[in-house]
């Protein structure tokens, strides 16, 4: 299973206690794929951090 979500200090940690390891990331996704500024946690993410877990 393969799962994206912003680099947030917040999101990252807990989908790696759920067991999933990082893959890669995509710099400036957010940035350059959204419309409008988007924020987690009162923080605008920038990259897409790729994450991967063995079912």
């Amino acid at each position: 299973m393969q799962v994206g979500t912003g680099d947030s200090s917040l999101i990252v940690p807990f989908n790696e206690a759920c067991g999933f390891v990082r893959s890669h990331m995509l710099s400036n996704f957010f940035i350059d794929n959204y419309d409008h500024p988007i924020f987690e946690a009162g923080v605008q993410p920038r990259g897409m951090v790729y994450l991967q877990k063995e079912l």
